[in-house]
């Protein structure tokens, strides 16, 4: 039997989302990952400082989740918010018009920040987006990992267009995932859930 306590925070963003207009997409986890388990993480995406179109963010969100799924079998459950409440578990990150001096930084795992347009030099095999990238280099650092400043086509190095992991580094960031993690652990695939009025 699974007993669920209310509280008076989690109440509303319950009826919201049972009465929201909202739109969802799943990334799957490729038929050749070597992982039998995959690490699934809540993640909410606070939008409300942005000044992107919201057309935009579902291929930003969605590619996060194929950088950290397709070499780790890592993803997050992902929903968007138009406000700056924490959730109790999981993580927290926002997207900003401006930052000053950064393209995006990492406090704990319910403070990340990441500019809209971050400005990132060329690698041999760029993510798409400079904000998916940007946004999945905070996360790296919310699951432990440093930065790795010997090649341009690191996820860890900083300003570039790298997206890659190093197996040393996906050791790392799995066995902080497992803690995070929804209990739920062979289901191969995570939630982008887009808000149409975050």
């Amino acid at each position: 039997m699974i007993i669920l306590r209310l509280n008076r925070h989690f109440l509303p963003a319950l009826l919201t989302a049972l009465f929201c207009t909202c739109s969802f997409a799943a990334v799957s986890a490729e038929t050749n990952l070597p992982y039998d388990r995959v690490y699934r993480i809540p993640l909410r995406v606070h939008l409300g400082k942005s000044n992107r179109p919201p057309e935009q963010w579902r291929t930003i969100l969605e590619e996060i989740n194929t950088i950290w799924l397709s070499q780790g079998g890592i993803c997050f459950d992902i929903h968007t918010v138009g406000h700056d409440e924490k959730m109790s578990k999981g993580m927290d990150l926002w997207f900003e018009a401006a930052i000053p001096e950064w393209n995006g930084y990492y406090y704990d795992h319910h403070d990340m920040h990441v500019r809209d347009d971050p400005d990132l030099r060329p690698a041999q095999s760029p993510a798409r987006s400079s904000a998916a990238r940007t946004a999945a280099h905070e996360l790296g650092h919310a699951l432990n990992l440093m930065h790795l400043q010997n090649s341009d086509d690191n996820l860890m190095r900083s300003k570039t267009y790298g997206w890659q992991l190093h197996p040393g580094e996906i050791k790392i960031a799995r066995e902080n995932a497992q803690i995070l993690a929804l209990a739920e652990t062979d289901r191969r695939s995570c939630t982008v859930r887009i808000h149409n009025n975050p």
